[in-house]
């Protein structure tokens, strides 16, 4: 056998088998597609699919899931801590502004006290100068009073030396009159 008779053989055969595939194959064998060898593909690609699914996109998806629930869970703290501040700033702002007004208050009051406590000063300052200026115009009466009763005192013993005198000398009326006149003169 030569060569060409192989190859005429073996083309012969292959036609055959295609022939039986195609006819054995239905739609598929005339499409040129190995039921077998789809099958088998398909078996594969479903376990690659599985796979992929079971340890790559499920865990992915729940990262991201989880990465979507924790930026929005930021997002929300964020808008809450905004809107807790600009309230803490509302409630500072209204502090400040009761702190002033009690600050003025207390101002307010102080100057009050203060004006009073001055006026009250002022009054009892004038009325211990009085007081003092009553003291002392007493002071003054009384050291009066006693100077007046230590002149009459010593007017009285005067009167009484003089009376001494007189009776022990008897005087005419001259000298009786000029020793009178001599002991007013002292007195006054």
């Amino acid at each position: 056998m030569d060569l060409s008779s192989i190859i005429l053989a073996a083309t012969e055969v292959a036609q055959e088998t295609t022939h039986a595939e195609e006819a054995s194959g239905g739609v598929l064998g005339t499409l040129g597609i190995n039921w077998k060898l789809f099958l088998a593909q398909l078996i594969n690609f479903g376990i690659v699919l599985f796979v992929f699914w079971k340890w790559i996109v499920k865990p992915l998806g729940q990262t991201l899931t989880e990465r979507q629930e924790r930026i929005e869970s930021g997002l929300k703290k964020a808008e809450k801590a905004e809107e807790d501040r600009k309230k803490f700033d509302a409630w500072k702002m209204e502090e400040l502004k009761k702190a002033r007004v009690t600050a003025d208050e207390v101002l307010r009051q102080a100057t009050d006290t203060a004006n009073k406590i001055k006026q009250e000063t002022i009054f009892e300052a004038q009325k211990q100068s009085e007081k003092i200026l009553e003291q002392a115009k007493s002071t003054i009466a009384a050291e009066k009073d006693q100077m007046v009763k230590e002149v009459k005192q010593e007017v009285a013993t005067l009167v009484v030396a003089a009376s001494e005198k007189i009776l022990n000398s008897k005087l005419d009326p001259v000298k009786d009159h000029a020793l009178i006149k001599e002991s007013i003169k002292k007195v006054k």
